[in-house]
């Protein structure tokens, strides 16, 4: 699944290991992402792994169901798995800090995720 426009955030099922992706072209207007420092979440039960710059244009859906393609070097991917959910099938919400490195230096961003019981 994809994210970040407008008000998107990621579902995330706490009993799945999977991989996201995260496109930030309008946020770097112009810039290239080139290197992921780090992806963090204040939720310690997330496990976050493997992140990455896509190197090539990667096409995928958002939350929606509407396809839709990052071009490369715009966006970063990344997996999750674990979580806390919310109680009683309920879903529960957290950041994720991405902090990544474009020709203008260290930037970061925030993207929602809910993390939902399987």
């Amino acid at each position: 699944m994809t994210c970040c426009v407008g008000d998107q955030v990621l579902l995330h099922y706490s009993g799945e290991s999977k991989t996201y992706y995260v496109d930030l072209g309008e946020a770097i207007k112009g810039r290239t992402i080139t290197g992921v420092t780090s992806i963090t979440s204040p939720d310690a039960a997330l496990t976050i792994a493997s992140a990455a710059v896509l190197s090539v244009d990667t096409a995928d859906y958002d939350q929606y169901g509407n396809s839709i393609t990052i071009e490369a070097g715009t966006g970063v991917s990344f997996t999750l798995s674990g979580g806390t959910s919310g109680s009683d099938d309920a879903e529960s919400t957290t950041t994720l800090r991405i902090t990544f490195t474009t020709s203008a230096g260290t930037e970061q961003a925030r993207v929602s995720v809910k993390v939902a019981a399987v």
